[in-house]
C-alpha cells in the first residue's frame, strides 16, 4: 500500500494576509473584478452614446434584416433576380407599405377633418362650462389666466426659438439616421454573408467554428422577436380597433389600426401615446361616456398585451423567462430610454443563444453545421487568397438560394446548403461545440 503523503502547500502568506479569513478574501478578489468589468461595461455604454446617430440606426437595420431575409430568400429562389436585385425590392415593398400605412390614415383622418374640428370646439367649450360650474371658476380667472399665459409666452420667446433650432437638429439627425439605416440594410440583406465571412476571417483559427454555429443560433432567436413583436403589435392594434368599431366610429378604425400598430413597436411611450390619441378622438367626437368606454378598452388591450401576451410569446419566442423579458425592458429603458426599451430583448435573446451554445447547451441542434463555412474555413487553410475564397463561397451562396428550400430561421449570414466535404483547419472539436452536432447534408 503506497505511503499517504500531505499535499504540498502554497508560498506562505504575509501575517496580516494570514489573518485575514479566507471568506473576505475571495470576495475581495471578486470584488475588485467585478468593478472593473462594471468599469468597462460603463465605458463601452459612454462610448455607445457618443455615436448613438450612428450605432441605433445599424441596430434598427438589423432588426429590419431579419424580417426582411425570408422575402430576399424567396425572391432569390423563385425569381430571376440576384441577391442584390431581390434586397432592393424587399427594401422598395416595405417602403411603399409604411409610406401607404400613413397616406390611408392621413387621407380619412383629413377627409373628417371639419367634422373633428367643429367637435372638438364643442368639446372644449362644454369643458370649460363644466370646470367653471364644478369648481366655481369664472370668466375673470380664466382671461387672467390666459392674459398670464400670453405674458410668459412673450417673455420666454428666445427659450422657445432655442428649441425649436434643437428640434431643427434634431430632425436633421433623424434623416441621417433614416439614410443610414436604409444604406445598412441593404447591405445586410444583399452582401451580409460576405460581411460576416470577413470578420470570420479575422478571428483566430480555434474560434471560427464556434463563433460562427453561436452567431447562427443568436440570429435565430433575434428572427423569432421579430416575428413574436409583429404578432404583438397586431393583437394591440385589432383590439383598439374592434373598440372604436363598437362605439360606432368605423370610419376611424382603419387610421386607428395603423397608428397602433406601428406606435406598439416603440416600448411604453408608444402605446401609451396611441392609447391617448384613441381615446382624445372618441372624447371629442362622441363625448365623455363614450371616452371612458374607449379608455377602459385600450388599458384592457394593454394590460392583456403586456403582461399576457407579450410576455409569453417572447418568453417563448426567444427562450427567456416572462420576468427576464419585463426586466430587460425596464432595464434598457433605465439606461438608454426608448432605444434601450426597444432594443433590450432583442440583445439579451441574441446573447442568450449564443452563450448557451458556447458553454454546450445548444438551443438549437436542428441547425447542426453551417457547410459553408466549412467550404470557406477550408479555402483559407489551402493558401486562398481571400478574395477568391469570398467569391467561391458567394458563388456557391446564390447556387443554394436557386435549389434549397429557404429556411427562415438562419441568419442573413448564414446561408445553408448541400457542398462536398472537405476537410476543415479547425480542430474537429472546437471549445463550445455542443455534444452531438454534425454536420449537415441535404
Amino acid at each position: 500500500m503506497p505511503k499517504l503523503r500531505p499535499a504540498p502547500k502554497g508560498p506562505a502568506l504575509a501575517q496580516e494576509v494570514a489573518e485575514i479569513p479566507i471568506g473576505v478574501r475571495r470576495l475581495g478578489a471578486w470584488s475588485w473584478r467585478l468593478l472593473v468589468i462594471v468599469a468597462a461595461a460603463a465605458l463601452l455604454l459612454w462610448g455607445i452614446s457618443k455615436i448613438s446617430t450612428l450605432v441605433i440606426p445599424v441596430l434598427l437595420a438589423v432588426l429590419i434584416a431579419a424580417m426582411l431575409s425570408p422575402i430576399v430568400k424567396l425572391l432569390t429562389k423563385y425569381t430571376f433576380l440576384g441577391r442584390g436585385a431581390a434586397s432592393a425590392v424587399a427594401m422598395l415593398g416595405l417602403l411603399i407599405v409604411i409610406a401607404g400605412m400613413f397616406t390611408l390614415a392621413g387621407r380619412q383622418l383629413i377627409a373628417q377633418w371639419s367634422d373633428i374640428q367643429n367637435k372638438a370646439i364643442s368639446g372644449f367649450q362644454s369643458l370649460t362650462t363644466w370646470a367653471t360650474g364644478t369648481f366655481q371658476i369664472d370668466d375673470t380667472m380664466i382671461s387672467s389666466a390666459i392674459d398670464e399665459g400670453l405674458t410668459q409666452l412673450q417673455q420666454n420667446a428666445d427659450a422657445l426659438l432655442n428649441s425649436a433650432l434643437s428640434t431643427a437638429a434634431v430632425l436633421g439627425n433623424v434623416v441621417t439616421g433614416i439614410v443610414v439605416c436604409l444604406f445598412s440594410l441593404f447591405f445586410m440583406l444583399s452582401g451580409g454573408a460576405g460581411i460576416w465571412r470577413w470578420v470570420i476571417g479575422l478571428l483566430p483559427p480555434q474560434a471560427r467554428v464556434p463563433t460562427h454555429e453561436s452567431v447562427r443560433r443568436g440570429w435565430k432567436a433575434l428572427s423569432a422577436y421579430v416575428r413574436t413583436q409583429i404578432l404583438v403589435a397586431a393583437v394591440d392594434a385589432t383590439g383598439i380597433a374592434i373598440g372604436m368599431l363598437a362605439l360606432g366610429l368605423g370610419v376611424y378604425a382603419v387610421p386607428i389600426w395603423l397608428l397602433v400598430f406601428l406606435f406598439s413597436f416603440i416600448p411604453l411611450v408608444g402605446a401609451i401615446l396611441s392609447g391617448a390619441i384613441a381615446v382624445l378622438l372618441v372624447l371629442v367626437l362622441n363625448g365623455w361616456v363614450g371616452a371612458i368606454i374607449m379608455l377602459v378598452v385600450v388599458l384592457g388591450v394593454q394590460q392583456l398585451e403586456g403582461n399576457v401576451l407579450q410576455p409569453f410569446l417572447m418568453g417563448k419566442a426567444v427562450e427567456l423567462h416572462p420576468l427576464a423579458v419585463f426586466l430587460g425592458v425596464a432595464a434598457g429603458a433605465m439606461v438608454a430610454g426608448i432605444p434601450g426599451a426597444l432594443f433590450a430583448i432583442p440583445i439579451i435573446a441574441f446573447v442568450n443563444a449564443t452563450m448557451l451554445y458556447l458553454v454546450g447547451r445548444d438551443p438549437s441542434p436542428e441547425l447542426g453545421t453551417d457547410p459553408t463555412l466549412r467550404t470557406f474555413l477550408a479555402s483559407l487553410g489551402r493558401g486562398a487568397r481571400g478574395s477568391d475564397a469570398e467569391e467561391e463561397a458567394s458563388e456557391h451562396e446564390a447556387e443554394v438560394e436557386k435549389t434549397e428550400e429557404p429556411d427562415e430561421d438562419a441568419p442573413a449570414t448564414a446561408p445553408e446548403g448541400d457542398v462536398e466535404e472537405i476537410p476543415v483547419t479547425a480542430p474537429e472539436k472546437a471549445p463550445g461545440r455542443a455534444p452531438g452536432t454534425t454536420t449537415t447534408e441535404g
